[in-house]
């Protein structure tokens, strides 16, 4: 069983400060061109006389991880509702010993994205983030708002976010933090958006995998309920759809994690190349707590999983035709 830390719930990345949630990604694209068609009678003239030539792209490799979290920090950023009357600044001003030259929060992974800007806007933060609340675009949500201090000022600072995306980006946060600058205020605006890095193909079930044995343990405070027998599965459309699901799980996000009672209960997936043959791989997903999938490969130990879902092991059991019940539940 393994045991978690904690943070807000429901969450897939933590905050070191303020609680992170984590919708849609920007996706970035390119271009390219090939030479046209050297058949004079495949060639249009377009309205100036010019030869027009047909032009095809290339397969674009698809964004990383990565590139996803900077494009969408930058759409978010140009999410920010500006205040009326507010001046975009080059740079962090230097109001109060420039406390607004680092960001107000950050999450707790060093795989981020964080884009930043600054304004000063009349009136006083309170009034400036209210403003900026009732002006978001509808598909943020308010995660969470937060105060700091230093000698003779005090911080306001308010989160938004947008639903995660999954196995890509595990948070995505509109971060405004305002402070009394004469009689204006001047603002910084974050956009942090931390992402899941891939996972490689050696931490997958390998492709040999042609049965699947499921087993369930039933974990504590069953008042001595016993498990069922064990099942291994060897129909191929079956296997190949479980080993598809354990192979699109993400890497369990770095952090810490406000997670469920977990009470031991665990659905173990052996795959093996036939019936009898040792394990290849041992998939043990929870079914309590944060509700993660251990993995090993080869007996080796791989990487912690996320868990498909609240309802994994009921899904898990859907796709293997097995009526168990599952405990605690």
């Amino acid at each position: 069983m393994r045991l978690r830390a904690s943070a807000p719930a429901g969450r897939s990345a933590a905050l070191a400060a303020l609680a992170l949630s984590a919708a849609a990604a920007v996706a970035l694209s390119g271009c390219g061109t090939a030479s046209g068609p050297t058949d004079p009678a495949s060639v249009r003239i377009g309205s100036t006389g010019v030869p027009l030539t047909s032009a095809k792209s290339p397969a674009q490799a698809a964004p990383t991880p990565s590139q996803r979290a900077a494009a969408d920090a930058g759409a978010i950023l140009a999410s920010f509702a500006v205040p009326t009357g507010a001046r975009r600044l080059s740079a962090a001003p230097t109001v109060e010993d420039g406390v607004l030259k680092s960001p107000a929060q950050l999450p707790g992974s060093p795989d981020l994205v964080d884009k930043a800007e600054w304004w000063i806007a009349p009136g006083a933060p309170q009034s400036v983030l209210g403003w900026e609340a009732r002006h978001l675009p509808h598909r943020f949500s308010a995660a969470g708002t937060g105060t700091g201090s230093g000698p003779g000022f005090t911080t306001w600072t308010r989160i938004a976010s947008l639903p995660d995306i999954p196995a890509v980006l595990d948070s995505r946060e509109l971060v405004v933090t305002a402070v009394q600058d004469g009689d204006e205020t001047a603002i910084r605006v974050d956009a942090q958006v931390t992402w899941q890095p891939a996972r490689p193909a050696s931490e997958k079930i390998p492709a040999a995998a042609t049965a699947v044995t499921v087993s369930l343990d039933v974990g504590l405070n069953q008042g001595g309920k016993k498990p069922p027998k064990s099942v291994t599965i060897t129909d191929s459309a079956t296997v190949r759809t479980l080993t598809a699901l354990v192979n699109g799980l993400a890497l369990f996000p770095p952090g810490s994690f406000n997670c469920p009672a977990d009470f031991g209960g665990s659905l173990v997936l052996t795959f093996r190349a036939g019936p009898g043959t040792p394990a290849l791989a041992v998939a043990t997903a929870d079914l309590s707590g944060c509700r993660g999938v251990d993995l090993t490969i080869g007996g080796k130990s791989e990487p912690a999983l996320a868990g498909p879902g609240t309802d994994s092991g009921r899904g898990i059991l859907r796709t293997a035709g097995l009526s168990w019940k599952i405990p605690s539940e």
